[in-house]
């Protein structure tokens, strides 16, 4: 067997909440530590506004199509990365977002952008030999959108290197005398639903006035934000970090924080809710799409269907402090047990090992 391809045209330098750059180097990683050797046939160019490099990945898939043509080993390409492959070259496709579910979310030219993102989405998973999804409740909307027999699609959830994560977390340097702290981390897509998170603060803060949300994150609704914050009469108590790029800073942020918190309307897993768990800390979540099958309502933390159950939970839980403990804990068990990456990648290492 030949090296394994993992083909990205997202641009590997992007900040926290890409989950495709994190999914693609670990499954890098994985693939290589499994025996099979590994290359990584990544975007050369580095990231920048939506529109923009949506067109830089696009003309990524065309440029490299004929690279791919000459290769013999397997090849894994993620959403719609693959449409230009020829006919004879198999491949995997490891499909994190369905652009076909999310352009209802979306306005304008961005809108049109997912649109045509989804219609090579399509393409890509009707000619990949196998897909793989993160979810359940992706399978599903593959399967209806694209027109992919279900025997085609196989769930394969995310995961995290669990002892890695545990560590930069439990070595963070926290102030102690941190006021009440909520932590939201998200691309800011309007679909992540930060503007309900914000329309719930002033909520959380007529119980808990102290109480301080953090997001970090950037996108393409990142001024939208800061502009609501302020209308809304919270920008003291809300603050916005930008992308973050280092690992180190991410998990002190996590390890500051006494919960997690991202409403959104839309996820195919959330990384960022395994992230949370990992780190000990309950999450809130809105109970929609892949957050259920991720985090289990009560135990891991709270899930709930509108702004005001979203204000209820969280002040809940900065209120009780052996309640967050306690589902902290339940998180991060199911975390070390469900979702470490040497077990939730089995399903990929086998199929490639069968190529």
């Amino acid at each position: 067997m030949g090296a394994c391809r993992i083909v990205t045209s997202w641009p590997l330098d992007s900040g926290i909440g890409s989950g495709v750059a994190q999914v693609a180097r670990a499954f890098q990683r994985i693939i290589s530590h499994g025996g099979i050797p590994a290359e990584l046939v990544e975007a050369d160019y580095p990231s920048g506004g939506y529109l923009a490099t949506g067109v830089r990945r696009v003309w990524f898939n065309y440029r490299i199509a004929r690279r791919i043509a000459s290769t013999t080993g397997p090849v894994v390409s993620f959403d719609f990365d693959g449409f230009t492959f020829p006919p004879h070259v198999p491949f995997v496709s490891i499909n994190q977002g369905v652009a076909g579910d999310i352009i209802q979310f979306e306005t304008g030219a961005v809108k049109q952008a997912v649109r045509l993102m989804a219609a090579l989405e399509g393409k890509a998973a009707r000619k990949a030999r196998r897909i793989f999804v993160p979810s359940r409740f992706a399978a599903q909307r593959v399967c209806a959108l694209y027109g992919i027999a279900s025997a085609k699609a196989e769930v394969m959830p995310n995961g995290i290197f669990f002892d890695e994560w545990s560590a930069l977390v439990k070595n963070a340097i926290v102030d102690a005398k941190r006021p009440p702290t909520v932590l939201c981390v998200a691309r800011l897509y309007r679909r992540k639903g930060v503007d309900m998170l914000l329309r719930a603060w002033p909520g959380v803060l007529e119980k808990v006035p102290e109480a301080v949300l953090m997001i970090a994150g950037g996108g393409l609704e990142f001024a939208r934000l800061n502009s609501m914050a302020k209308e809304l009469g919270i920008g003291k108590s809300v603050r916005f970090e930008g992308d973050v790029t280092s690992r180190l800073k991410l998990a002190a942020l996590y390890a500051g924080c006494d919960l997690f918190c991202l409403p959104s309307r839309h996820e195919t897993f959330g990384l960022v809710f395994l992230e949370a768990m990992a780190a000990g800390k309950p999450v809130v979540a809105l109970d929609s799409t892949a957050a259920p099958e991720v985090v289990r309502n009560g135990v891991d933390g709270l899930l709930v269907r509108d702004e005001t159950e979203l204000a209820e939970a969280i002040v809940s839980l900065l209120r009780d402090g052996q309640l967050r403990e306690k589902m902290g804990a339940s998180g991060k068990e199911r975390a070390m047990k469900e979702f470490k990456w040497e077990k939730t990648a089995q399903p990929l290492m086998e199929y490639l090992r069968g190529w």
